[in-house]
């Protein structure tokens, strides 16, 4: 099987140079290419697409601008819901307008990772090769962080392969999407778990998939390692919690917030699961031991886009702060829908899933939210540099910036590697025993699970993160 290829030839009755200047404009009468969001036509710019798949309704896509020829041709690499490139070419009509020829490829890699989850058969890895899950989401509202969280894991897998591998043998990645979606989630984690000489699953995706699938890899004793900030719960041998909690995140960044605006009302506003919901719980001893008070509450499920109501809950409560736990592109809208509505002239936002990959979807928008997560790719240690320009060597200068939970992905997958050597095995009993001890130098210059390092406190830009402090360990304080 080789690459697919589809190629569509239209007339359209603008001319080549007005034409090319609409590309990104956002007006979807404009179509799924030319009416995308784009705040900058030049390489390495997002672009925000909205896919009309399977004549349904639209899904939400990325993609990166990989070069740009004026007035003639733009060429974009697609990040999600899958990967692949978009090669658009202009040229003027024989009679007036324009000739827009459009080329969709997708890798044959690809092809089988998305066969893959309608129940098609896949290669198995190499003969002899050491196995490796990687279970994120590379659709849906979570699909934003998919790309960098795979060039992550892989990243990690090409350092392992060019030291010798783990243990003598090679690696390699298997990846699935839950698409933000717990029954998808199931479903491919049980696909997962058929992988042939599979040592470990390192998972990148919300709760409420972690609750379906944590009993699969239990089951099929199989050590899973979850990277994102997480509420507590799950405890067996051979589930692993890399990410903090809640309490971490809210503990101090709160009282320091409210120290900065002067006010004492809070609003909570998220997606309606478990993780938003153990914000919510975390928040209020937090808020009211600074003498603070909750002025209001509100969920609404993943993939919601109108959030007018909730909106004005916010703004009768006279809240002068707002906790947000949405995620994803929910997050992206939420937070352009407070700024289209004022609310940031009167409120602050504490976003406990902001970082520099939610940043650059929202540009302006983001300036002024504060976070507290493990990394920021604004992080400045000797590591972190070394890190960032490793990554741009293996995937380009236009590659998508590395998330929060990228960053814990790549993490993951050296210390499941020293924890194999560290156990003189590859099996589930090697890697338990080992794992919290397992030491290694990363971006975050942590030594091992034992000894977590500290929580960054950051505050978007309209561009990136700004880290402003390292915050005490709660378990310190």
């Amino acid at each position: 099987m080789g690459d697919l290829v589809f190629t569509s030839q239209t007339k359209v009755e603008v001319g080549p140079a007005d034409l090319f200047d609409l590309f990104g404009s956002g007006d979807r009468e404009l179509g799924w290419l030319f009416g995308s969001e784009a705040a900058a036509l030049r390489p390495g710019g997002l672009v925000r697409l909205s896919l009309p798949i399977g004549g349904l309704s639209d899904a939400d896509g990325t993609a990166r601008i990989q070069s740009v020829a004026p007035f003639r041709r733009i060429l974009l690499a697609h990040e999600s819901p899958w990967s692949g490139y978009i090669d658009c070419r202009i040229s003027p009509g024989r009679s007036g307008g324009s000739q827009v020829r459009v080329t969709v490829s997708i890798s044959q890699a690809e092809i089988s990772r998305l066969g893959a989850g309608f129940g098609l058969a896949v290669s198995p890895p190499p003969n002899g090769h050491i196995s490796v899950g990687l279970l994120t989401s590379l659709s849906g509202s979570n699909g934003i962080f998919g790309r960098s969280t795979v060039n992550c894991a892989q990243l990690a897998i090409d350092e392992l392969n060019a030291d010798g591998g783990v243990l003598g043998r090679q690696v390699s990645l298997s990846v699935a999407d839950d698409a933000t979606n717990p029954v998808v989630g199931q479903i491919s984690m049980e696909r997962l778990l058929r992988t042939p000489n599979l040592s470990a699953v390192i998972g990148y995706h919300n709760s409420a998939t972690f609750a379906v699938t944590s009993g699969l890899a239990i089951d099929a004793g199989i050590p899973y390692l979850y990277t994102p900030v997480s509420e507590p719960g799950g405890h067996h041998p051979l589930l692993f919690r890399l990410g903090g909690t809640p309490l971490e995140q809210l503990r101090f960044a709160l009282p320091r917030l409210a120290r900065e605006t002067g006010g004492t009302r809070w609003f909570i506003a998220g997606n309606d699961y478990t993780w938003p919901r153990a914000i919510a719980a975390t928040a209020k001893p937090v808020v009211e031991g600074m003498g603070g008070t909750i002025a209001g509450r509100g969920f609404l499920p993943i993939g919601t886009r109108r959030f007018e109501p909730i909106i004005e809950a916010i703004r009768r409560s006279g809240a002068e702060h707002i906790i947000s736990g949405f995620v994803g592109q929910d997050q992206i809208r939420f937070e352009q829908a407070c700024v289209a509505h004022g609310l940031r002239d009167s409120t602050r936002t504490f976003a406990p899933f902001l970082d520099d990959v939610v940043v650059e979807h929202l540009g302006d928008s983001a300036a002024g939210v504060w976070n507290v997560l493990g990394y920021f790719e604004g992080l400045d240690t000797t590591e972190n540099r070394d890190f960032l320009s490793r990554y741009k060597v293996r995937f380009g200068e236009n590659a998508a910036p590395v998330s929060a939970a990228a960053e814990a992905v790549y993490e993951a997958t050296h210390r499941w590697a020293r924890a194999c050597v560290a156990g003189r095995g590859v099996d589930a009993s090697a890697v338990v025993h080992t794992l919290r001890d397992a030491r290694f130098e990363g971006p975050r210059r942590r030594t091992s699970l034992a000894s977590p390092d500290r929580m960054l406190l950051g505050e978007a830009t309209s561009t990136k993160v700004r880290v402003l402090d390292k915050l005490p360990s709660v378990h310190s304080a």
